[in-house]
């Protein structure tokens, strides 16, 4: 649309007309870039049932047929739709679209806006940093992914099958148990996840109550296009690790996983991905994605390219010069601070994504302030 003014419209997600929703989903299956089920429209609709600031930036050409769509929530301050969970956001567009972000938010009456894992190269030009996301990519099925990884991941799997015979002779055979309806062990699995949370001292975006709602009416569907799909690992008749990942039937997205902390040592974790990845194609899902970072476990199993970007566009008013405000205190914190501002600002962001009201945010703050955003 170069030369060209685009149309822009705000609209909730379930005001979109059925162009709109037609067009958003020939974009994506156009668009290599949007193989994420974050990126299926079921899923901006999901979480518009349970926040009501949810919204969706529709660009249309000058003929009113649309270009491109950016689920979001906010105005001043516009986040990703689903933020903090959401694990890759960006625009829905055709692949090559050339956008003008900026623009676009200011026309949307829209201040400023914060991401943590954009896909899209048009967002390369604003304040970020880059990431990694660790993609498995199986078209021809377990056996022949595996047979072209390198000689760490195989020293990485016999090291893997080692523990899993030590599990089977000490504890009990292991088994999976996959896509399970089983309440308890979902419940398991949040309480694993809420421990762990307390541990690290991080901020538990489980607790407010919306991001938990979404997490199992999503699970609650299990026939849905776009669903959570829960795995549980056992040894013997003992839970030992827990996967929830949100899926469109082809690719799992690895969302909310933990594990019994008293099995560490067995590797439950590595154990059931293992197992998830040999029963990928009985499953429908030709793509696992373990999210962004390559620590850890997680750089034996990326097998295509995925870049991500953290940042923001700072569009107009106050919204874009406080946003220019953090980016100035997070350079110099990251040299004085040891990044102190930086990870408050981002601690709040997730804050104020999940809690409502002030006195939420408030005590949230202070309990990061203590730990200095680690």
């Amino acid at each position: 649309m170069v030369g060209q003014r685009p149309i822009v419209k705000i609209k909730n997600a379930s005001e979109l007309e059925a162009r709109d929703i037609a067009a958003w989903a020939a974009m994506r299956a156009g668009n290599t870039a949007l193989y994420s089920p974050y990126f299926h429209i079921g899923y901006t609709q999901a979480v518009e049932t349970l926040c009501d600031d949810v919204r969706v930036l529709c660009v249309y050409d000058t003929k009113g047929l649309p270009f491109a769509f950016l689920p979001l929530q906010g105005r001043g301050f516009a986040r990703p739709v689903g933020a903090p969970l959401t694990d890759y956001h960006g625009f829905i567009c055709h692949a090559g679209t050339e956008l003008d972000p900026a623009e676009l938010l200011k026309q949307a009456g829209i201040g400023a806006y914060h991401f943590s894992a954009a896909v899209n190269p048009e967002l390369s030009s604003f304040k970020q940093t880059k990431d990694k996301g660790v993609l498995m990519h199986m078209p021809q099925g377990a056996q022949a992914w595996r047979a072209e990884r390198d000689s760490s991941y195989r020293r990485h799997l016999k090291s893997n099958r080692r523990r899993a015979r030590k599990a089977a002779e000490e504890i009990g055979e292991i088994r999976c148990e996959f896509k399970s309806q089983d309440k308890a062990v979902f419940e398991q699995l949040i309480a694993w996840k809420t421990k762990k949370f307390e541990m690290t001292g991080k901020y538990d975006v489980l607790s407010a109550g919306w991001t938990l709602d979404l997490l199992y009416n999503l699970w609650r569907m299990p026939k849905a296009p776009l669903r959570c799909d829960m795995h549980a690992l056992y040894f013997g008749n003992r839970l030992a690790a827990v996967d929830l990942g949100l899926t469109d039937g082809q690719t799992f997205h690895s969302w909310i996983v933990a594990y019994d902390s008293d099995l560490h040592n067995y590797a439950p974790g590595i154990q059931l991905l293992e197992l998830m990845i040999e029963a990928s194609a009985d499953m429908g899902y030709d793509k696992i994605d373990l999210g962004a970072g390559l620590d850890g476990y997680k750089r034996h199993y990326a097998s295509e390219d995925v870049t991500i970007g953290t940042g923001f566009i700072a569009a107009q008013g106050p919204a874009a010069a406080l946003s220019q405000l953090y980016s100035k205190a997070e350079k110099f914190g990251q040299k004085a601070l040891k990044d102190v501002p930086g990870k408050l600002r981002r601690r709040y962001s997730q804050i104020a994504a999940c809690e409502d009201s002030f006195s939420g945010r408030a005590k949230a703050m202070v309990s990061a302030m203590r730990t200095h955003g680690s």
